[in-house]
C-alpha cells in the first residue's frame, strides 16, 4: 500500500568561502556593509598591505546642519567627512577560537577606538567567543560592535538584494535557481490541467490508455530498430489508474493473489499466462480471491509534452518523458491489494508467501457434468436466474441437498429448459464450505445482501451459530 511519503526540507548547500582568496573575501565583506549604514566614504585600506590593523576603513555621514546664524556656530560644526568612524576586520578562517579572537581585537586601539567595529569570518564562532567579542571592545570604547560567522554571512548572502554580490563572487544566483524553478512549476500545473482535461476529473478511477514515449527515441513506431527493445522499451501502453496531486498512477503489473484475513498473509505468484492462473484462482474462496496490482508514479513534472490526439498507430494520448535510469519513466511504485473491489490495508505484519504453484497445467482438471442430476431453486432466485435479473452467484443449504456435488462440477437447474437460440445455461461450482453462518458473512464484510439471498433460498432466517453449506458458483454453458 502507499505510504505517507517523509516531508523533506528544501535547503541550499553551503558556501565556499575557502574558494576565495583572502584579498577577495575581505572584497565580499566590502560588497556586504554598503547598505549597511549610511556611508560617507569606505576604504579598502587591506588591499595596500599596510593597513595598521584595518581591511576595510568606514565612515557615516555627518547628519545635515540647519543653517548657522552666525560664522563662529559655522566654525564649531564637525566637517562633513568627519563621521563616526567604524574598523571592519575580514578573516577567511576555518575556525577561530576566542584566544584567536582576542588576538585579533589587540589591534582596536583603546586610546583612539573607532566608534564601530566589525569582524566578520568565515568561521563558525562559539558562545564564549562572543562573550569575549563582547567584553574586550566594551572595555576599549567601541560603541557599536558586530560579530559576522559563516552562519551570519550565509543569511546575508541568501537575501534578494545581495544576490548580485552571492552571484559575483561565488558564481550562485538563487534568484535564477527561483525562476527556474518557478518556471518548472507552471509547466507541471499546465501539464496537470491538461490530463485532467484530457484523462478525467482528479477524483476516482480513470481507466483510460496512454502511450508514454521516450523524449530521446528517433524510431518510433518501427521497435525493430532497438534489438534490446524488448528489455529496453522506447515507448510503452499502459492504463491511468488514477490521479495523484503531483503525477499520474499507472497500471505497470498486476497479479493474482490468496489473502487469508485471519491469518494475516497475502499469498500471490505470477503466471506468464493469465488463462491457467484463473484456472486456479477462481476456484478460491471469494473472500480469499485477490488481485495485487503493481501501480507506477509518473510526476506531472516529467511529462516534457502531451499529445492529446497520438496517430494511427496508437490513437490514444502521447504523453513525452526522458526514459532515464532502471525504472523508466516512473519515479516510483506502489502496491494495492483488493479483494472483491475492496482495497486492504498491508502493514508490516503481512508476509508474502508462495501459495499458487511453481507451474500451471494448460488443460486443467475435466470438469464433472452431472446429466440426470439437477438442483432445485426457489421461485424468486429461479425467475431471477431465468431473466438475467439477478446474478446466481451463491447457493445455502442447511441440510444435505448439496452434499453430492464437489468442486469444479457442473450441475443444471431444474426448470430452466432450453431453447434453440442458445445453449444449456449452468452452474459450475467453485467452492464447496461448511461453516457456522456468521463466520461465513464477517468473511465477507457482515454483506447483507447474503443474508438476504440467503433467507430466500433457505426459506427462513438463518441464526448466526447455525451449520450453512455454501456453494459459491457460476454460470457456464454446454454446447452439445
Amino acid at each position: 500500500m502507499a505510504r505517507s511519503k517523509p516531508i523533506v526540507a528544501r535547503t541550499f548547500a553551503p558556501i565556499h568561502f575557502e574558494d576565495l582568496d583572502p584579498h577577495r573575501f575581505e572584497d565580499l565583506i566590502r560588497e556586504l556593509i554598503y547598505d549597511f549604514r549610511d556611508w560617507q566614504s569606505i576604504e579598502a585600506t587591506g588591499r595596500s598591505g599596510d593597513d595598521a590593523g584595518f581591511d576595510i576603513r568606514a565612515f557615516e555621514k555627518v547628519p545635515p546642519l540647519a543653517p548657522a546664524d552666525d560664522e563662529e556656530e559655522l566654525a564649531g560644526a564637525p566637517h562633513p567627512m568627519d563621521g563616526p568612524r567604524w574598523m571592519i576586520q575580514g578573516k577567511r578562517e576555518k575556525t577561530l577560537t576566542p584566544s584567536d579572537v582576542r588576538r585579533i581585537l589587540a589591534d582596536v586601539d583603546g586610546d583612539e577606538p573607532p566608534y564601530g567595529y566589525i569582524l566578520a569570518a568565515s568561521a563558525v564562532f562559539s558562545k564564549k567567543s562572543y562573550d569575549v567579542f563582547r567584553d574586550d571592545l566594551r572595555k576599549k570604547g567601541v560603541m557599536e560592535f558586530y560579530l559576522w560567522g559563516r552562519p551570519e554571512l550565509e543569511d546575508m548572502l541568501h537575501l534578494p538584494k545581495n544576490d548580485r554580490i552571492l552571484f559575483t563572487f561565488l558564481g550562485i544566483s538563487l534568484v535564477s535557481r527561483r525562476r527556474s524553478r518557478t518556471i518548472e512549476i507552471r509547466a507541471a500545473v499546465t501539464t496537470k490541467n491538461k490530463l485532467y482535461k484530457l484523462l478525467g476529473e482528479p477524483l476516482g478511477d480513470i481507466e483510460k490508455s496512454i502511450l508514454i514515449r521516450d523524449t530521446n527515441d528517433i524510431h518510433y513506431p518501427f521497435r525493430g530498430e532497438y534489438p534490446d527493445f524488448d528489455k529496453n522499451p522506447r515507448w510503452i501502453e499502459r492504463t491511468v489508474s488514477q490521479h495523484h496531486p503531483n503525477g499520474l498512477f499507472i497500471h505497470n503489473r498486476e497479479f493474482f493473489a490468496f489473502v487469508d484475513r485471519r491469518k494475516n498473509a497475502e499469498r500471490e505468484k505470477h503466471a506468464r499466462k493469465q488463462q491457467t492462473v484463473f484456472a486456479v484462482w477462481n476456484f478460491l474462496p471469494r473472500s480469499q480471491q485477490g488481485t495485487l496490482a503493481i501501480e507506477a508514479f509518473l510526476p506531472y513534472a516529467d511529462i516534457l509534452l502531451v499529445d492529446p490526439n497520438g496517430d494511427a498507430y496508437h490513437n490514444r494520448p502521447h504523453l513525452y518523458v526522458e526514459f532515464t535510469g532502471p525504472s523508466s519513466p516512473y519515479s516510483g511504485f506502489r502496491t494495492r491489494l483488493s479483494v472483491n473491489g475492496a482495497e486492504i490495508e498491508v502493514d508490516d505484519s503481512w508476509r508474502r508467501i508462495d501459495f499458487f504453484p511453481k507451474t500451471f497445467s494448460r488443460s486443467g482438471v475435466n470438469p464433472r457434468v452431472h446429466r440426470t442430476e439437477s438442483i432445485n431453486l426457489d421461485p424468486e432466485t429461479l425467475k431471477g436466474f431465468l431473466g438475467y435479473k439477478d446474478r446466481l452467484d451463491t447457493l445455502y443449504a442447511v441440510d444435505n441437498r448439496f452434499d453430492f456435488l464437489r468442486q469444479r462440477d457442473i450441475i443444471a437447474v431444474t426448470g430452466t429448459a432450453r431453447t434453440p437460440e442458445e445453449s444449456d445455461r449452468l452452474l459450475q461450482i467453485l467452492h464447496i464450505q461448511k461453516s457456522p453462518f456468521l463466520e461465513y458473512l464477517n468473511d465477507h464484510y457482515g454483506d447483507f445482501r447474503i443474508r438476504q439471498a440467503a433467507k430466500r433460498q433457505i426459506g427462513r432466517e438463518i441464526a448466526d451459530e447455525e451449520q450453512v453449506t455454501i456453494l459459491e458458483v457460476e454460470t457456464t454453458y454446454v454446447n452439445e
